[in-house]
């Protein structure tokens, strides 16, 4: 059964992150940034900016590496948000980096795929992943999923999240390493005329794009940013943030993405990849 939130009589507030690429020891560093250290930053402006959370969502690449310590520390830091005053639903999509086993074990939260009713919303969540593989597929269980779930939602707006971009970014470099199966999901999607967003993460970027009368989205990651628009691997110097769209009952919506302002780290520019 489709998890209910509430029912809808303003418009929803979701707060989208991804991409924290944590590690099980809180100290250590990935190209130069503690990304526990920009995760808590980005959590704390969350929890300053936003005191009214209808859905946090979280859209893969928890850990750069995956143990069943890192999850359990990253639901940790996320409890500002998930408890009183707030007390956002959490629901999490895992990325390329969060390997099967540790990721299940670390965080029992909530299975995939599945369907988060809200209001006069269905958001569709949906596993991309392949275990050590970096580009995204779904498998074809997933995409029959996908196929009776918006036979079920006709009659609500959809937004479907998942990890990895099904559309290009234009980073030649990243790219290659998108969804794989982006025209089978293209042509399920094509038949209906309710699904509004898709929500996506694995790009460390900002990125937005109409494409077949849907919105495809991103969010900056909250660690590490990529260059948009680089043929190789290139760091940006953009700050961490998050993603917050307010989602109203008629199937419009609104968003914008908030990022630190006051946060000094050390970031190694030079790097070619990790």
């Amino acid at each position: 059964m489709p998890a209910s939130v509430l029912s809808q009589e303003r418009p929803l507030r979701l707060v989208q992150c991804s991409d924290m690429h944590l590690f099980a020891d809180p100290t250590t560093k990935l190209l130069g940034l503690n990304t526990q250290h920009s995760f808590q930053n980005v959590v704390g402006l969350i929890q300053q900016q936003q005191p009214n959370i209808d859905l946090l969502l979280t859209t893969g690449d928890i850990a750069q590496q995956s143990a069943p310590e890192t999850y359990q520390r990253f639901l940790a830091t996320m409890q500002p948000l998930t408890t009183e005053p707030i007390r956002a639903p959490h629901f999490c999509i895992p990325g390329n980096h969060d390997l099967d086993e540790a990721y299940h074990s670390g965080l029992r939260i909530n299975q995939l795929p599945c369907e988060v009713i809200i209001g006069n919303w269905c958001c569709i969540l949906l596993d991309s992943t392949v275990d050590h593989e970096i580009a995204g597929s779904f498998s074809n269980s997933t995409l029959e999923y996908l196929q009776q779930a918006l036979e079920r939602q006709r009659n609500r707006h959809v937004l479907i999240a998942l990890h990895h971009n099904p559309i290009a970014v234009g980073c030649e470099w990243l790219d290659q390493h998108m969804l794989k199966t982006s025209q089978t999901f293209f042509k399920i999607l094509q038949p209906f005329n309710n699904i509004k967003l898709v929500l996506h993460g694995h790009v460390h970027q900002i990125f937005e794009q109409m494409h077949e009368q849907v919105n495809y989205l991103s969010c900056p990651s909250t660690s590490l940013q990529f260059k948009p628009k680089s043929a190789k691997f290139t760091l940006d110097t953009a700050n961490p943030g998050y993603r917050w769209l307010d989602l109203y009952a008629n199937g419009y919506f609104e968003t914008d993405v908030c990022r630190l302002k006051e946060f000094n780290f050390y970031i190694d520019y030079q790097s070619d990849g990790y």
